[in-house]
């Protein structure tokens, strides 16, 4: 093995040639980035070996050209630390001692990194715990943990770009183009193109690794309704969150997990484009014209002020107007054809600074994942129509007509049946409305008796019983809706009992109940669910249960699902048909060029204004400024006439 030299950083920082170690033991991210530009721009291989903690970190390789830098790889790195670090710092410190012992091996790792050719991790990664299917643009990092005498390998890429060794390009009008490419599909039925290389093994050596993310963990739940698998991605958040995936084994559900992964961690923040549009909306107006930006009007403001309350501190938006600044992004209107510039907080639902004025709260509502960009679209607009109908029914208060359970599926008489098992009713409602995509409202209410009561409290044989849990499926074919809608309610009831009910947890209804009377201590979405689980909010429901009869599903949608030839087609016959109804389409690209590349998958989100938009924490509903929540059910023949705004009750929804 080749005795290479061992550099202190500053001796690093001189060399201008040849290969060396470079050994940190008290550093910062800003010296990390440093030592990265250097290597990229001097003919230079160097090794960094750096301590944290019991960890000592072997690579990557730094040198001009290399597949990822010092800087990028720790910055993943901590980001997996979930918020328990200001991992976005440069003057962030580490440090460490190393272990001794372990310091000819450390030696061996670095001289075998150095040695590998350019862009090769070599054949160490053979007794590591993570690897790559294609590692081609991928750097390796062996991380030697001295409190458990392990070694690990891990390649890794710079996911959503790095600022020193692969900084993004700048957002465009030219790079939101979405084109109208024809999209047939082998099976008329199935709305999924084909993708050969999202293999459930393709896929979880490309997505997982517990040290560099992007999927930090993943986990199985088996005593759901279904192998329920989540994947938690490492966005340097303290919250947990990810995807979820539900399916008859664990296989299949790890690989809808890692799907949903993707898509929320795309949407969290831009990963493929740089966000450079700075301005206010009537300065754009001006100078682009108003129809080449989106007027933040258009998508429903904050109804309520609150000034210092928790859910409105944690959100910080501000009141609009016109001539706040604000930062933009470029979306492309399905409807036009022709790029329109909307708020940047408006397209991605969890971004880092949060200095910058936001005058809108935004969840992950709208977005999707495709094998196309079209799919994804597609899918995030299907979600838009999922839940605009929802919103639609709760706020105005519209009784909803029945659909009689499709006992004749076999998946879904099977959780009919486990919801009857856990004490439940199903009860499937129509909720379509003039979005024109089959959209299902699936419940499920306890069974028990709930109609006696003394001193305000439940006199059944299960009074602490959540009494009614709510999901919702949109999709052009009516019964994959009812499937989607029905997957997600009795997972929901089955997991349950797993939700805190001591004082302060999610579920204590010592907690929940001072929110009926004030609905602005909403601010998450356990209390939105534990808020109307509560026996006490069931009279807020009942109006879901009054409407007309149910009918079997096709009833109901009898010349559904027509057959579809071409993916792109569907989705340009439903934002036609939006626009009859005056609404326009917009989607912006959500791309991570790594995942797009390598796996074939594509991310969108789709923005539709004057669509009812999915928030939680009570103060963040947004339902003025959005006439169809007034008009349409009128028109629907759910109300005798138009609505006013001041009549809506508009209590805490109950979606999950």
């Amino acid at each position: 093995m080749t005795d290479l030299p061992v550099l202190t950083p500053a001796q690093a920082l001189a060399t201008t040639s040849g290969t060396a170690v470079v050994h940190l033991t008290e550093w910062t991210l800003g010296l990390a980035a440093r030592l990265s530009r250097h290597a990229l721009d001097h003919p230079v291989r160097l090794v960094p070996v750096r301590e944290d903690g019991a960890l000592t970190l072997v690579g990557p390789v730094l040198h001009p050209g290399a597949p990822a830098c010092l800087g990028c790889t720790e910055y993943q790195r901590l980001a997996t630390a979930g918020g328990r670090v200001p991992w976005q710092s440069p003057a962030l410190a580490l440090a460490g001692t190393g272990t001794p012992a372990f310091g000819a091996a450390v030696a061996a790792l670095a001289a075998e990194l150095a040695e590998a050719p350019t862009g090769d991790a070599g054949d160490a990664g053979d007794a590591g715990d993570a690897g790559g299917a294609d590692d081609e643009g991928d750097a390796a990092v062996h991380v030697v943990n001295g409190a458990r005498a392990t070694w690990s390998t891990h390649r890794v890429r710079p996911v959503g770009g790095c600022p020193v060794c692969r900084p993004l390009p700048a957002d465009s009008p030219e790079a939101a183009r979405l084109p109208a490419a024809p999209r047939p599909l082998p099976d008329p039925t199935v709305l999924r193109g084909p993708n050969d290389r999202t293999g459930a093994e393709r896929l979880r050596a490309e997505l997982y690794d517990e040290r560099f993310g992007p999927v930090r963990r993943l986990f199985r739940t088996e005593d759901s309704a279904f192998a329920l698998t989540t994947a938690w991605v490492a966005d340097g958040r303290a919250v947990d969150d990810g995807g979820y995936g539900r399916a008859a084994d664990f296989r299949s559900s790890e690989r809808v997990a890692l799907f949903e992964a993707v898509e929320r961690y795309a949407g969290m923040r831009p990963l493929g484009r740089r966000t450079v549009l700075r301005a206010s909306y009537a300065e754009l107006a001006r100078d682009l014209g108003p129809g080449a930006v989106l007027d933040p009007v258009r998508l429903g403001l904050p109804d309520l002020t609150h000034p210092g309350h928790p859910a409105a501190t944690a959100t910080a938006t501000v009141p609009y107007r016109p001539d706040l600044v604000l930062d933009w992004v470029h979306s492309w209107s399905l409807t036009h054809r022709r790029p329109v510039a909307v708020p940047e907080h408006a397209a991605y639902w969890e971004l880092p600074d949060r200095e910058r004025p936001r005058v809108v709260y935004e969840s992950s509502n709208g977005c999707g994942l495709g094998n196309s960009p079209q799919e994804a679209a597609l899918y995030g607009l299907f979600e838009v129509a999922e839940r605009d109908a929802f919103l639609m029914a709760w706020y105005a208060r519209t009784p909803l007509p029945g659909i009689a359970v499709p006992t004749e599926d076999p998946q879904i008489a099977d959780l009919a049946a486990r919801a009857r098992l856990l004490g439940y009713r199903l009860t499937l409602l129509d909720a379509t409305n003039d979005l024109g995509v089959p959209a299902v409202l699936a419940l499920c209410r306890h069974a028990g008796r709930h109609a006696g009561r003394h001193a305000g409290r439940p006199t059944d044989s299960h009074p602490d019983a959540p009494r009614t849990f709510l999901a919702a499926g949109a999709h052009h074919d009516p019964l994959t809706a009812i499937r989607s809608a029905v997957a997600e309610v009795v997972t929901n009831v089955q997991e349950a009992p797993h939700r805190s009910t001591a004082p302060g947890g999610p579920r204590d209804p010592e907690r929940l109940r001072p929110m009926l009377e004030r609905p602005e201590l909403v601010v998450g979405l356990d209390d939105h669910v534990g808020l109307n689980a509560l026996p006490e909010a069931q009279p807020r429901l009942d109006f879901l249960f009054a409407g007309p009869p149910p009918v079997p599903w096709r009833e109901r949608w009898p010349e559904a699902p027509a057959p579809v030839a071409d993916l792109t087609e569907l989705l340009e016959r439903t934002v036609t048909r939006l626009a009859g109804e005056g609404l326009e389409v917009l989607v912006v690209t959500q791309d991570e060029p790594g995942v797009r590349d390598r796996l074939g998958l594509h991310c969108a989100k789709v923005i539709v204004p004057g669509a009812l938009p999915m928030t939680f924490g009570h103060l963040n509903r947004r339902t003025r400024g959005l006439p169809r929540l007034l008009e349409v059910p009128y028109r629907l023949g759910r109300t005798p006439g138009p609505l006013r705004h001041d009549e809506l009750p508009l209590h805490p929804h109950p979606f999950p």
